[in-house]
């Protein structure tokens, strides 16, 4: 079969062109900065400020004592990131807490940010503290901030403490030893209010040291759970659904 040189024309010109697009492509492609995979937390810390800004003089207050807690008090305390404080904020003033139950209180940083949502809500905290020198350090902290009216500080073995506590709750944390995880959802589990959320810190970075806790909320039919990296740290937030 013969081809005519206006058919051979017709297909080279095709060829050439597509060869030079697969040229100039590979080449834009390898001059393109390679995207980088960040996280939650490297977001948050390129885009928002370590803490937020105050609305009004009483939170301006708790953000002053904030700032300084973290910047002076963290060593050794295992507070939350800001990143999850935020987070505790957000959840307690979304679902309008009440009453929010906190057990390990440390130098009250987390508490600290459970009362900007209680200013706005007009809860209370109850926190729970085994460690006299971070009680006392916490009571300054309340005090500086002006949220000693907000907060209950119960003293002695959360174990024991919380067994005393009423109903209901709106929202728990639980950021004390991980083992003891499963007993307080045993024991506090009843009194939080269906829709009430329970909080896991450390879900992720202590994950190895949660997983009886773990398994006691995948199994509960009543209550439905996400995984949160806020922080490299993490948070389980489990809902009570009935």
């Amino acid at each position: 079969m013969l081809v005519s040189p206006r058919g051979t024309w017709g297909i080279a010109p095709l060829v050439l062109v597509a060869s030079l697009s697969a040229s100039f492509g590979n080449r834009a492609s390898a001059d393109e900065p390679k995207r980088r995979h960040l996280t939650a937390a490297q977001v948050s810390s390129e885009v928002l400020p370590r803490h937020p800004k105050p609305r009004n003089e009483a939170e301006k207050r708790i953000i002053a004592v904030l700032e300084d807690a973290f910047a002076n008090q963290s060593r050794g305390m295992g507070n939350v990131p800001p990143e999850d404080g935020r987070l505790l904020r957000m959840l307690t003033e979304l679902i309008g807490a009440k009453h929010v139950v906190e057990v390990g209180t440390a130098n009250g940083y987390s508490a600290l940010w459970f009362c900007l949502a209680l200013r706005s809500t007009g809860g209370r905290l109850t926190t729970h503290e085994i460690d006299p020198t971070r009680i006392a350090l916490a009571r300054e902290n309340f005090g500086r901030a002006g949220v000693a009216d907000l907060v209950t500080l119960v003293e002695g073995d959360a174990h024991e403490t919380v067994e005393r506590l009423a109903g209901p709750i709106d929202v728990l944390l639980l950021d004390a030893e991980k083992e003891g995880f499963t007993d307080y959802l045993a024991k506090l589990l009843p009194l939080v209010r269906t829709g009430g959320l329970i909080l896991a810190h450390d879900a992720s970075g202590q994950a190895h040291m949660m997983e009886n806790y773990f398994e006691a909320i995948a199994s509960n039919p009543a209550l439905e759970t996400v995984f949160v990296d806020a922080s490299r740290w993490g948070m389980a937030v489990t809902r009570k659904m009935q």
